[in-house]
């Protein structure tokens, strides 16, 4: 899911919303057939009956695609060719003359409402998603850092890693807003962020902060560790250029670590002060604290 871009989110929302209207519609003319005991649809009586549907088509065809690693379809796709499985034999008895069992039906209503539950989990992740992310430069907001970051702390307390904790603040940038205008200063800010994710991996995670300050999260990595990246990234930035002016763009970066007897928000503060000492001390600097 950190991979799609928002538009890419809110087309899964869009979709997930589609494949519920399908099933839904698909519902609707079963309990037509049962209750006025129209014909069947001749797909509900087959074996695959379950890949015959709207939304059955659409599992197979965009599921791999709208939903991530990080989502499961088993349980979904299970639940999906019992409730076809079932109404399959529904169809049979009331063809025969036969009665639906309370208890089948019952069945069949459970099955349904979990596939509803699974889509709607997966079509939550993808709203939260779009609702913790920077318009601008697509990455998560501070919303869910406080979240992520006691994560790793627990691991931290545990022994079983260390965590690097940077602050990155863009130097100047006032001035970039009042010289060349806020589109400039827009696409300042999403270059440097493309910056900072070529040179991380790809588990490593950075926010915005606010306004031009950027946190940036490293799991595995002592201060001496990140302070390394963390130059090698100021270098980086610094050779970026840009389409107005002459000016050259730096940024000035505070590390930590988040610190086992430290709160988050005290390693935070951490990076902070540190931080403030590269602009103080010249800025396009990198400075460590070494007791977060």
């Amino acid at each position: 899911m950190d991979t799609l871009t928002n538009h890419q989110l809110q087309a899964s929302i869009v979709e997930l919303d589609h494949a519920i209207y399908l099933h839904d519609q698909w519902y609707r003319n079963l309990l037509r057939t049962l209750v006025s005991r129209v014909p069947p649809d001749q797909a509900d009586l087959r074996l695959d009956a379950h890949l015959q549907c709207p939304f059955g088509k659409w599992l197979e065809d965009r599921s791999a695609i709208v939903f991530d690693e990080g989502f499961d379809c088993t349980s979904l796709k299970g639940a999906h060719e019992t409730v076809h499985s079932v109404a399959r034999e529904f169809l049979r008895l009331i063809s025969a003359g036969s009665v639906i069992p309370v208890e089948e039906w019952d069945y069949f209503e459970r099955c349904r409402e979990k596939m509803r539950l699974d889509i709607m989990a997966a079509r939550h992740k993808f709203a939260e998603a779009v609702k913790n992310r920077d318009p601008l430069t697509e990455i998560e907001t501070r919303a869910g850092l406080l979240a992520e970051l006691r994560k790793q702390q627990a691991l931290v307390q545990r022994g079983e890693q260390a965590c690097a904790l940077a602050m990155l603040d863009v130097d100047h940038f006032k001035k970039i807003n009042d010289s060349y205008g806020h589109a400039a200063g827009d696409l300042v800010l999403v270059s440097i962020v493309q910056c900072v994710k070529s040179c991380l991996r790809p588990y490593d995670l950075i926010y915005r902060y606010g306004g031009e300050e950027f946190i940036i999260c490293m799991p595995g990595t002592t201060i001496t560790q990140a302070g390394e990246v963390m130059e090698r990234l100021r270098s980086a930035i610094s050779k970026l250029r840009f389409g107005f002016g002459q000016a050259q763009v730096t940024a000035s970066f505070g590390v930590t670590v988040l610190g086992s007897s430290l709160s988050v928000e005290e390693s935070i503060s951490c990076s902070d002060r540190a931080m403030y000492e590269a602009k103080a001390t010249g800025r396009n600097r990198v400075v460590l604290h070494p007791e977060g």
